[in-house]
């Protein structure tokens, strides 16, 4: 939690010539939103200049993002309904006490446009920010069972994500929701919940009896000792180029059966009861049955592709409680879910096989086929059902793309069985699944070769450009970090619903807003506070050098980061964190000569202010999953040498 109590805080306020106690707003948190407090301040002006309610006098202010428009904005109609904007504007100017906080208000149309003094800014803005640290931005009572009781214990949150089908190709739909995924686990823990995080991989099922299928005309042994990743998944795409002309044909019996209003199931009996289709499912009931030799492919298959997946994950610095699988799913809890339904008369025979009927806009679901075999479904919903039980949550959140309703078909399921407390806790965060990363690297392209792709791109970059890699390094290490960097940034400054890129040229540039700049920058602060170590307990006169328009623009820009993390909590959107730091590093280069290595001439209070946007940048960058490569190679620097 923060260092600093309300009564320090105050006591450092009160040197200030700042009224205390600090005025209390409801909605106000000045322990972890330092604007808060400014807020505070302002709108106890407000209220006690006209005849307005506290809370909407609060309410009414914003923070500008035009340094034109001001510091702060006050909307005059949200301050007092029903007043004529113009007079009340001109009563607030008149009556305005002079004062150290703000400066006197001017009239903008229906807004009242404020600045806060220089003079005050950063004396108050240094000590909070600089005393916070790596918890400036987090808010850890959000994650408490009991805001009001801290020693009640932290909710429970587990995220799934990622979680390829190992029998296929990792697709850009995995890659965005690895990195979505790992962003939406550190953004909870950020405020104070205690997360696991799950990776479900598809590694049961009729993908996984394909490959069998698949093994049994193709299958080289050794093939397989030499490259086993790559033998599976041309094993794969053979069995999966003579299986499309059947999926196509039964998809087209299935939208005929449709149209006529008919059974679903009972439309593409024919169609799959021969051919590849009647081979992968008698595989498959092998699968289920214990067959010896299908379980023992089988095994083989996910050892091999978990281990390659590992290394991936680790490559990138992203990390899983739990590995676990579809075919981690105990047959007990799928009777026992498969029995609710029927007990509730919830699912039906049709054809050989068990549906569910979900409406006109769900459509059907099968949780068994014909061939007594369970559906990915069945095995999902028992599969959610043990971990509530096994973890306790309160929320699951699922990340993933998902075009064909598979999340609104399971949560009415669960809506069905009148499990509604369970169904409560969970959350299903969707994002475009349109990428173009196998168009960049063609199909068939293994995991690995995502990131060698990014990291060679790199390694040209800084070979190119000296004067950056004369500060971040140009060693192998050095691009391995910079272009995981470039990759995480690009997607997480991509919105959900947009389409991944996956421009490789794009990320791994120094261009404004990517990761390797963001490197660039917290780089180049460390290299100037190692030159200039911050002083501690500044003298209050010292701060008369950071009283210019910029450093005070800068200032106030890293006082609305933790704004900006609590907007992205509420939203699960990491583009507010990404534009934002692309915001503080702009306002940092209108600070810094670029050209000047030298940073000479720097002043106690000026390397308090670059601590600070120093500590910013880190907490955003690690928010998103980038490890700054100063501290790295500074870890590396501290560590002994074994003699």
């Amino acid at each position: 939690m923060a260092t600093l109590t309300v009564s320090e805080l105050e006591t450092s306020l009160e040197k200030l010539d700042l009224n205390v106690p600090i005025p209390h707003f409801a909605s106000a948190d000045v322990l972890n939103k330092p604007l808060d407090l400014v807020r505070s301040y302002l709108a106890d002006i407000l209220s006690s200049l006209v005849e307005v309610d506290r809370t909407a006098a609060y309410n009414s202010i914003s923070v500008s993002n035009d340094p034109l428009h001001g510091d702060f904005t006050v909307v005059l109609p949200k301050l007092c309904p029903g007043a004529k904007a113009g007079d009340l504007a001109k009563d607030l100017i008149k009556k305005f006490p002079q004062g150290s906080l703000f400066g006197l208000p001017w009239e903008d149309g229906v807004h009242l446009r404020i600045c806060v003094t220089p003079q005050t800014v950063p004396r108050v803005l240094v000590p909070y920010i600089n005393d916070r640290k790596g918890e400036y931005g987090s808010d850890l009572a959000l994650g408490l069972r009991d805001p009001s009781l801290p020693t009640g214990g932290r909710q429970k949150l587990v995220v799934e994500f990622s979680s390829p089908n190992i029998a296929s190709e990792f697709q850009g739909k995995h890659l965005r929701s690895t990195i979505i995924g790992s962003f939406v686990s550190s953004l909870h823990e950020n405020m104070g919940w205690d997360v696991t995080r799950l990776n479900y991989f598809g590694d049961w099922g009729k993908d996984m009896a394909l490959l069998g299928v698949g093994w049994e005309k193709f299958g080289s042994e050794e093939a397989f000792q030499e490259d086993p990743t790559t033998h599976l998944l041309e094993v794969y795409h053979k069995i999966q180029e003579l299986f499309l002309p059947e999926q196509v044909a039964s998809k087209k019996a299935r939208d005929e059966a449709k149209k006529k209003a008919q059974d679903e199931v009972e439309g593409t009996a024919e169609i799959e009861s021969k051919g590849v289709f009647a081979e992968r499912n008698e595989f498959f009931k092998r699968m289920e049955n214990g067959d010896e030799n299908a379980l023992a492919l089988y095994k083989r298959i996910r050892d091999v592709n978990t281990d390659n997946y590992a290394k991936l994950y680790a490559r990138m610095g992203i990390t899983f409680d739990e590995y676990s699988g579809e075919s981690k799913v105990s047959q007990e809890t799928m009777v026992e879910i498969e029995q609710l339904l029927k007990d509730k008369g919830i699912c039906e025979e049709s054809g050989g096989a068990w549906i569910i009927k979900l409406g006109a806009r769900s459509g059907t679901a099968v949780i068994r086929d014909r061939s007594g075999s369970s559906t990915y479904l069945l095995r999902y919903l028992a599969a959610v059902l043990e971990r509530s039980r096994k973890f306790e949550f309160d929320k699951m959140i699922f990340v993933a793309a998902d075009r064909n309703g598979h999340f609104s078909k399971m949560f009415k399921i669960f809506d069905a069985l009148d499990m509604t407390e369970l169904r409560g806790k969970l959350q299903h965060v969707q994002f475009g699944d349109v990428s173009h990363m196998s168009d960049k690297l063609g199909h068939g392209h293994q995991p690995h070769e995502i990131l060698n792709q990014c990291e060679k791109a790199m390694m040209d970059v800084l070979k190119a450009d000296g004067i950056r890699a004369g500060l971040v390094g140009n060693s192998e290490d050095t691009a391995k970090v910079l272009g995981i960097s470039g990759l995480l940034t690009q997607e997480l400054s991509t919105k959900k619903t947009g389409d991944h890129a996956f421009d490789i040229d794009g990320m791994t540039s120094f261009k404004p807003g990517t990761g390797p700049d963001l490197q660039y920058w917290y780089a180049r602060l460390c290299s100037i506070l190692k030159a200039h170590p911050i002083t501690e307990d500044l003298l209050h006169e010292e701060y008369g050098s950071l009283d210019d328009e910029e450093q005070t623009s800068l200032l106030l820009v890293l006082g609305q980061y933790p704004d900006i993390t609590h907007a992205a909590f509420k939203s699960l959107e990491s583009t507010p964190i990404t534009a934002y730091l692309a915001n503080v590093i702009e306002h940092l280069s209108d600070i810094l000569d670029e050209h000047n290595a030298a940073e000479a001439g720097i002043t106690p209070a000026q390397a308090a202010l670059y601590e600070a946007t120093r500590t910013v940048l880190e907490n955003g960058m690690k928010l998103l999953g980038l490890i700054p490569i100063a501290l790295q190679q500074q870890d590396r620097a501290d560590t002994p040498v074994a003699e």
